[in-house]
């Protein structure tokens, strides 16, 4: 098999999301001699993702929808583009796109199947039945067959699908998070102007603990207001079940001590200028965003969901709350605000174990061994 030859086919939901999470690996593969396309849902990158060699093809997936007619629209419209594009390995990143990527792929051509998951989500969740993980398990005969591989950025999640879809060892990778530019997201200082920022970055859904983040503030009203902003971070999510309406996030903010920013890009320069990054989210893959914080030195703060657990070790590069309590968290903000020294030693340590461990060039090595042992069988 000629690598010049090779074709790989990446499935996401959003071209942002491509950009973020998985750009540098597509042109790592590209520098290798591979070809790369993408399907996605273009909401303005396309030029830009084509002037860097990736062939686009434009996917508008309904991420909301629990509409059968409209999945198996989608099924279909995913079909005839594996047909048309026949890539030797498609991988998909997403809940939803592994159940209609799989059923397109079903039958047609020789392609590899990289299925890989980002996060098991609130539907998922090992400790409560839903009708997802019963169509995942009914499925399992067709996540067993030998052209499927997951791929996971935690043990645990690894081990709840392996127990779900009797899944053999051989058909199961472990690659944590994705590789973080390090001259880029350089090493900053902390800011000593316009008060201290404790940020929270991410969609606005309960699942983030976005409540939980507010609970907290307000706990701490009465000893921060006026030396703390407590900003919250992120775009509205509407296709999201655990989605906070903007009439609500207007509702709980007051554009003074706890405010809500929106969505910002690029978010380095929201890094840099934080004092604490916060992230008391319900369940996690392995959060990029925790990556990037860490990589600029930010002292963090997160749940103890297996995503985060996964890169904070407590009391080293981070501190770790239970996940949903409010109180925990607001002493452990109150805790960092009253200890620069302890921030900064935080943040210092997050640093090295980014540049240890998640540099792009680490981590897109590991993508493209993950590739090549697929593509060659060795």
């Amino acid at each position: 098999m000629n690598k010049d030859n090779l074709h790989l086919l990446f499935v996401v939901n959003t071209d942002y999301f491509f950009i973020s999470h998985r750009l540098s690996i597509a042109l790592a593969c590209i520098e290798q001699g591979y070809r790369v396309s993408l399907i996605t849902k273009d909401t303005g990158k396309r030029a830009y993702l084509e002037s860097l060699g990736i062939d686009f093809y434009d996917f508008q997936l309904n991420r909301g929808s629990k509409s059968p007619l409209q999945n198996l629209k989608e099924l279909w419209i995913l079909r005839k583009l594996y047909h048309q594009i026949n890539p030797d390995l498609i991988q998909h990143v997403g809940i939803k796109l592994i159940l209609l990527g799989s059923l397109a792929r079903l039958g047609l051509g020789q392609s590899i199947v990289l299925q890989a998951v980002a996060g098991l989500g609130s539907a998922l969740s090992p400790n409560k039945e839903s009708i997802l993980k019963r169509i995942f398990f009914l499925l399992g005969f067709m996540f067993r067959k030998s052209y499927q591989h997951f791929l996971f950025q935690n043990e645990q999640n690894a081990q709840f699908f392996q127990r779900l879809l009797y899944l053999k060892n051989a058909q199961i990778t472990l690659i944590k998070g994705t590789g973080i530019d390090i001259k880029y997201f350089v090493y900053t200082p902390e800011s000593t102007h316009n008060g201290l920022k404790v940020r929270l970055v991410a969609r606005m859904l309960k699942d983030k603990g976005i409540l939980d983040f507010v609970k907290a503030a307000h706990l701490l009203k009465s000893k921060w207001v006026g030396k703390v902003t407590f900003e919250l971070i992120g775009p509205i999510d509407e296709a999201n079940p655990s989605a906070i309406t903007q009439d609500e996030l207007e509702a709980i903010v007051d554009n003074f001590y706890l405010v809500w920013k929106g969505a910002q890009s690029p978010i380095l320069p929201f890094l840099q200028t934080a004092h604490i990054i916060v992230l008391p989210s319900y369940h996690e893959g392995f959060p990029r965003i925790l990556l990037e914080a860490s990589a600029v030195g930010r002292a963090i703060i997160a749940s103890s969901c297996d995503g985060c657990k996964a890169l904070i070790e407590h009391q080293k590069n981070g501190l770790i709350v239970p996940i949903g309590d409010f109180r925990a968290l607001a002493q452990q903000i109150d805790y960092l605000l009253e200890n620069p020294q302890i921030r900064h030693r935080l943040g210092y340590n997050a640093r090295q174990i980014v540049v240890d461990n998640y540099t792009e060039q680490k981590v897109n090595h590991a993508f493209l061994e993950l590739y090549h042992r697929l593509l060659y069988g060795k």
